[in-house]
């Protein structure tokens, strides 16, 4: 058997994190035997749908690596073959026209729950006269669609991950499978039930692979491929994912975008998709650091989890720091760069700088860090922060070190003028000399000279702070420090 496994969003906002493990694990299913996968954007809900968000579902998934082998299939484009599936329904005598209004609908679901009785449909709409189906057109009342539900026996779905699960069809209720589309006149949207199980059927889905809020529409979709004539595929619901603590997860991160994820905090794909693995996940030998190839062929279904997968960021920046630490030193400098030309971080001179971005690729914990490890680099960002430290007044760590260090920033301002070296020579020229006009050493010469020129208490190695800094650049810093914390 040929597997073939969809991903099938619906475009009415971006995908988030829950979305894109569903997607990743039916990729790496479908990788992993040699299978099929295919988009299909479920947009059928027109008040709801955007173009905007099914375009940034196709970009999402190629931000991350996984490329789709056949769609995208729009379902707003295929209502034709949805009707006529309805047809064959009527036909069998499955289906009846609905006439309840939506609150007569909610008044009853409300008394339900009150009675402790399943919130099912009481199927009245069955046996309607005529005359009160009439009476309900003039109303205004559009009809919806309903499948009957005329099973007695327990409806059971196979599922992989949680095994044999039994339903009773008489707490199910005849369900609708057509409303009237909203857009106005006679015809039908079909809903969720409908248009999926007609897609799977056609598509010959043999596996869906989806979240476990889904489980309770397994019978309703078993019910339908059958009624179709259609293969029941297997099923695979995904545990759902919680915050740290248990909690659902937060709009913190459940709501994140991708390129949130990637383009702005800098996560590596191939680290964010081997992190979401690992989220309801695990292969036999407890590994835990994979690259993408790597993760397709380790990817057993049969090591899935139904328990919920808990988030948690630390975990997720401590495997991007293990892939950022094994990426070659020409591809962490290409995306290095990348990401800092993206951000707009501007670099006088690339090449200068490649050294030190390799000198703290084993340190940063994403790429997010890169701009405020070499904030000091820009000017204008030097200044702002300077004054933001100074203005914090006693107690901030670089004020009181400018304050103690006073004599220090001085006398390097002085010496600088009369030196003539550049780099790592300079700086140890600078220091030779300071160190004949005070008496300071170690932590209190080095700190003023650092917090002077960086406005940071720590940072990265002094010499490659002088390597990237001219001369030019270093008198002005040090000219500003002490200009600035003179006045205050």
């Amino acid at each position: 058997m040929t597997i073939r496994v969809r991903f099938a969003p619906s475009p009415t906002g971006y995908l988030h994190i829950g979305n894109i493990r569903t997607a990743l694990f039916n990729y790496l299913f479908a990788r992993h035997n040699q299978g099929t996968f295919i988009l299909r954007i479920e947009d059928t809900d027109v008040e709801r749908s955007r173009k905007e968000y099914a375009d940034a579902i196709l970009k999402d998934l190629k931000l991350l690596g996984m490329d789709w082998d056949e769609g995208p299939f729009y379902q707003s484009e295929r209502l034709s073959i949805y009707q006529e599936h309805l047809e064959k329904l009527e036909k069998q005598g499955k289906t009846y026209l609905c006439y309840c209004s939506q609150d007569e609908l909610k008044a009853r679901r409300k008394e339900a729950l009150a009675l402790k009785q399943p919130a099912k449909y009481d199927g009245r709409c069955r046996t309607l006269s005529n005359e009160e189906k009439k009476r309900r057109i003039d109303q205004g009342i559009k009809p919806t669609v309903r499948f009957r539900v005329d099973e007695t026996e327990p409806i059971i779905v196979h599922d992989l991950i949680r095994g044999e699960v039994r339903f009773d069809p008489q707490e199910i209720g005849d369900f609708v499978i057509m409303r009237p589309d909203p857009r106005g006149g006679d015809a039908f949207m079909p809903t969720f039930h409908m248009s999926v199980c007609i897609d799977d059927g056609l598509m010959g889905i043999t596996h869906v692979i989806r979240g476990d809020d889904h489980l309770s529409n397994s019978p309703r979709h078993v019910l339908l491929f059958k009624a179709f004539g259609y293969q029941v595929p297997q099923f695979a619901h995904l545990s759902l994912i919680h915050g740290p603590g248990g909690e659902p997860l937060s709009k913190r991160f459940g709501a994140v975008t991708i390129p949130e994820f990637v383009d702005d905090r800098g996560y590596l794909p191939e680290a964010f998709c081997n992190y979401l693995a690992l989220l309801g996940w695990s292969p036999k030998d407890n590994r835990e650091i994979f690259s993408f190839k790597e993760l397709i062929e380790a990817f057993d279904i049969a090591n899935m989890t139904h328990h919920p997968a808990i988030f948690s960021e630390d975990k997720l920046i401590w495997v991007n720091m293990e892939h950022l630490k094994n990426l070659s030193p020409e591809d962490y400098l290409t995306r290095a760069l990348e990401f800092l030309r993206s951000n707009h971080f501007y670099i006088k001179n690339e090449e200068m700088i490649k050294p030190v971005l390799l000198g703290i690729q084993q340190n940063i914990h994403r790429f997010d860090d890169l701009p405020k490890v070499l904030a000091f680099l820009n000017d204008v960002n030097f200044r702002a922060r300077l004054q933001e430290q100074v203005m914090a007044g006693a107690g901030n760590e670089v004020f009181d070190i400018l304050k103690e260090g006073r004599p220090v920033v001085l006398a390097a301002k002085s010496v600088l003028e009369k030196v003539g070296s550049q780099g790592e020579a300079l700086l140890n020229e600078l220091i030779s000399e300071v160190q004949k006009i005070t008496p300071e050493k170690g932590k209190k010469l080095y700190l003023p000279i650092r917090a002077a020129i960086t406005a940071e208490a720590h940072g990265m190695e002094l010499k490659k702070v002088f390597e990237l800094l001219d001369k030019e650049t270093l008198f002005s810093r040090f000219e500003y420090t002490t200009h600035l914390t003179t006045t205050k």
